[in-house]
């Protein structure tokens, strides 16, 4: 049962509610008097009840979805205003309740609420958009996040309150958002390995892109013949069977099928883990690893690291100073941070030692994935000014091959990764045993934070 007032009433973003402690709604609801008259004009047996019954909410969609979509005349394109704006106030109370059930699912464990969250997908302004208007935007990936939902919708599969819930889930910024700030990953392994990208395969050793490989040719195809979609399924008995059956030939052997399955897992967090090179790795070119001079690039990094340390955490204190929603626990922000790297204390420590909530809010403070994300791009970029400079490559001359490029980036990339940022992440990733920061970053974060 839904309530009727959810196809009148718009849920806009609301940041002035984020610091009001007793609802932390995020939110605010407005009434659309046009939208509630056309309503009770088009279901006048319906208007009136305060709940609506699931056949009812179907029968309600797929009328204001035909509206919507119907532009012959005049009259017409109103009806198809006013009926696309009844759906977009149901869409936004789907978009809430599918952020709030995301926050009560894993918020408490990887530290973030429905606040974290709403300002992605809760984006509707109101302003009345025709269908001529969606259409004119359809090739954006998301030019309103509303009409991609329903543009797409069909109400004879499914409701428009599940099918939101799915498209909010699957929002390309929100997973996004989950996985490099909080280290919540909303595809389970199978689903990493099913869709593995080109450039990831190549990051594996030649026996794990062979297990892979085992693995689509099973795996992929059952999915195929069965028209499987959405989620991916652990593997069963009889597929790791035949996948250990093709790796034999090959002289990949597994005594087990628990330790071919743990393979994957293991396989599946390694690619979950390369959060730092999101594009595709560019084909090889005639710059070698050794003409990156690596002992440069030591004495380099140190400084380029001390330096964006001290950049991004001024402008992380400022920005926190500045917040509508968390300026009363800036003063927090840097004995956090001490207490995290110079102390080895854990999160729900450091919010037991300065009196905060809970773990949830030292991180939706810190943020320390993105900060390192942060972090790890200004290195990058001063370090790439550096090693142009030295080898004399005036990008303003315009006589660099792009191929040189794109390699010293990947390389340059790759060197950071493994000497500094790989290790870094592993201390900070949610989910990981509490361990000491012993990594490159975290002896300059300690350095920097002693002496300010």
């Amino acid at each position: 049962m839904v309530l009727s007032k959810n196809y009148w009433t718009l849920r806009k973003i609301d940041l002035a509610s984020y610091d009001v402690s007793a609802s932390q709604r995020g939110y605010r609801e407005e009434v659309l008097l046009p939208v509630r008259q056309q309503f009770q004009i088009w279901f006048p047996s319906i208007a009136e009840l305060k709940e609506v019954s699931s056949q009812d909410d179907r029968k309600i969609q797929a009328t204001l979805l035909s509206h919507f979509l119907s532009q012959n005349s005049a009259s017409s394109k109103e009806c198809s205003i006013t009926a696309g704006l009844s759906l977009r106030c149901y869409i936004s109370h789907g978009i809430v309740h599918a952020c709030q059930k995301l926050a009560q699912q894993f918020g408490d464990r990887y530290g973030f609420s429905h606040l974290d969250l709403l300002y992605l997908v809760l984006t509707d302004d109101g302003k009345i958009k025709s269908f001529q208007e969606v259409r004119e935007n359809s090739q954006s990936s998301y030019p309103y996040f509303w009409a991609h939902i329903l543009r797409k919708f069909n109400p004879e599969k499914a409701g428009l309150w599940n099918w939101t819930y799915l498209l909010t889930r699957r929002h390309s910024e929100l997973t996004r958002t989950l996985w490099v700030e909080f280290g919540l990953s909303l595809t389970t392994p199978w689903g990493k390995l099913n869709d593995i990208k080109r450039y990831q395969m190549k990051t594996l050793s030649p026996q794990e892109q062979s297990v892979v490989e085992a693995f689509h040719s099973v795996y992929r195809r059952d999915r195929r013949e069965k028209g499987a979609r959405g989620k991916c399924p652990e593997p069963s008995e009889s597929q790791l069977h035949e996948m250990r059956d093709r790796l034999f030939p090959r002289k990949i052997i597994y005594n087990s099928l628990d330790e071919l399955l743990e393979q994957l897992k293991t396989i599946a967090q390694f690619l979950q883990e390369q959060i730092f090179n999101p594009t595709e790795i560019p084909p090889p070119s005639n710059l070698s690893p050794s003409a990156m001079e690596l002992e440069f690039l030591d004495k380099n990094r140190d400084r380029a690291i001390m330096d964006a340390i001290e950049v991004v955490l001024s402008q992380r204190l400022q920005k926190l100073q500045k917040s509508a929603w968390y300026s009363k626990f800036a003063p927090h922000f840097l004995p956090s941070l001490r207490l995290i790297y110079c102390e080895n204390k854990s999160q729900s420590e450091v919010a037991r030692q300065l009196n905060m909530n809970n773990q949830s809010q030292v991180s939706r403070i810190l943020k320390l994935k993105q900060m390192l994300k942060q972090i790890r791009e200004q290195v990058m970029e001063k370090l790439l000014q550096i090693l142009l400079k030295k080898a004399e490559l005036n990008l303003s001359q315009g006589v660099l091959d792009p191929n040189a490029f794109d390699s010293l980036i990947e390389l340059l990339s790759r060197y950071l990764d493994e000497t500094v940022f790989l290790e870094a992440a592993k201390e900070i990733s949610t989910g990981r045993k509490y361990q000491k920061m012993t990594s490159v970053f975290s002896e300059k974060m300690r350095y920097y934070l002693k002496y300010i």
